[in-house]
């Protein structure tokens, strides 16, 4: 009995083990069998780019070569680099008439065999512009027209040349930036703007005019090409694939509009930069530059109808100049930092490689925060003119600054520092402010100002010290962290 039991025992135990077996077999079989059906799943159905079919582009040769495979996987794990400028392909609509002297607003920032794009002309260059500089964007010839009516060919331009761009695009390309070709870009700035959202979503990032009539003819929530907007990839991919449609439901609209109201019934709106100057003013536009809004600046446009934004300098001089700071540290440039020398009741209002703005009064940071209206508006219409707040240029001496204009910068790497220095703009015959005690700033004729070689910008503002006022004519301005609640007033 003793045997039978032991026998029992061992068959009970060996029948448990072979039920625990088939049942592990099994769920390693469904394992692996599930694993096999995902990865088939994913390979049919989730490629991550799509075929452009339409008719409209047909001309075009649209086969996908490999770089118009994604660099992401969906099996991908390792984290994506952050954004820079490899990522970007720029798309500068230009013109045979006027690039001869519109290179000159392109070449100051655009840097050979490191930025991606092209410049597309109408038509093939002539022998006045040949041979092609280095220093400039290669360019590509739009290729026959696929409207057949001439007044539309123009008006599309800018769709065939982000097509043509599309299909020369490598496979890390992560954003189209479009622009005119008398756009000025602050590359770095650029790219950090751009890092801040996600490529494979769908984006549409720009601004619009500082002109209320420009907005209000078109929209005022429309990206001006002139200021330049960036797409992301799938934004671009789902825009050209719509594109035959929206052409044809709504002939005869011009390039940014078209593309506004094409995204805008695909669902993608425009998401705003303030950085992102589309420059819709006449005239002396200095004082919207010393008053720029506390984010970097990323373009500036219409450069040939507005006057050149440095004294004594022509318009592509002026570019080269501010060009200068921005070589240093783009992230500062335009920022706009104030401070008071309270003895002699000034103000001192400083635009980071750019003007100095010395008023013989104390105004808080609300005020001079606003730019003098120094420029004219696009049209001539009722007010309000502009997007913004403006104070009106008086001959108050009260109530106007001495201004000084960056005249030259100095970088010390072993400290960390960065000095530029403003000159005077004229021999200013602006009298001192008698109610605050006659403290003439009129014997100052420079400003130095110092600061740290990086700014941060999403620090906070920063703020300032007068360090020294003495007989050399020179007021020194140290740049500097705010203390904790501090009053700018």
């Amino acid at each position: 009995m003793a045997f039978e039991n032991n026998t029992n025992i061992k068959l009970i135990k060996l029948s448990h083990i072979s039920q625990s077996l088939s049942l592990s077999t099994l769920w390693k079989s469904l394992a692996i069998s599930g694993a096999l059906l995902f990865l088939l799943h994913t390979f049919a159905f989730n490629h991550p780019h799509k075929m452009i079919t339409h008719k409209l582009f047909a001309p075009l040769d649209l086969s996908f070569s490999s770089s118009a495979i994604s660099a992401s996987s969906p099996l991908q794990t390792e984290k994506e680099p952050p954004t820079n400028i490899s990522h970007l392909m720029f798309v500068i609509v230009g013109s045979t008439r006027t690039w001869r002297y519109r290179r000159g607003y392109i070449e100051p920032w655009w840097r050979p065999n490191i930025t991606k794009g092209h410049v597309f002309l109408e038509r093939p260059p002539g022998r006045d512009l040949l041979p092609w500089p280095q220093q400039s964007p290669p360019f590509s010839v739009n290729k026959d027209s696929f409207v057949t009516i001439n007044k539309f060919k123009t008006q599309i331009r800018l769709f065939q040349s982000l097509h043509e761009s599309f299909m020369k695009a490598s496979n890390d390309t992560r954003w189209f930036v479009i622009a005119d070709d008398d756009t000025l870009f602050l590359l770095d700035n650029l790219v950090e703007a751009l890092g801040r959202y996600d490529h494979k979503k769908h984006y549409y990032i720009g601004m619009n005019s500082e002109n209320i009539w420009s907005n209000a003819i078109f929209a005022f929530d429309m990206g001006y090409g002139g200021g330049g907007y960036a797409l992301s990839y799938p934004t671009v991919e789902t825009l050209l694939n719509k594109m035959e449609e929206c052409i044809r439901r709504y002939l005869g609209v011009y390039s940014d509009l078209l593309s506004f109201r094409c995204l805008a019934d695909l669902g993608i709106d425009l998401t705003m930069e303030k950085g992102i100057h589309q420059i819709d003013l006449h005239g002396d536009i200095s004082g919207l530059l010393s008053a720029h809004p506390q984010s970097p600046l990323i373009s500036l446009h219409h450069f040939d109808v507005i006057d050149p934004i440095f004294p004594a300098m022509n318009r592509q001089e002026s570019v080269n100049h501010l060009m200068k700071t921005a070589k240093t540290d783009q992230s500062r440039v335009l920022q706009q930092t104030i401070c008071y020398q309270r003895g002699n009741n000034w103000s001192v209002s400083v635009s980071w490689g750019y003007s100095v703005h010395i008023y013989q009064s104390i105004f808080p940071r609300n005020h001079l925060k606003r730019p003098l209206e120094t420029f004219l508006p696009w049209n001539h219409v009722r007010i309000p003119l502009y997007t913004f707040n403006t104070r009106f240029v008086t001959k108050d001496p009260c109530e106007m600054p001495r201004q000084f204009f960056f005249d030259s910068v100095v970088e010390d790497k072993n400290q960390s520092s960065v000095t530029t220095m403003y000159k005077m703009k004229t021999a200013s015959s602006l009298p001192p402010c008698l109610l605050n005690g006659n403290h003439s700033a009129r014997n100052i004729s420079q400003v130095r100002v110092i600061a740290t070689t990086m700014h941060k910008m999403g620090a906070g503002i920063e703020c300032c010290d007068v360090q020294n006022v003495n007989s050399t004519e020179i007021l020194e301005v140290k740049i500097r962290a705010c203390h904790k609640d501090e009053v700018l007033a």
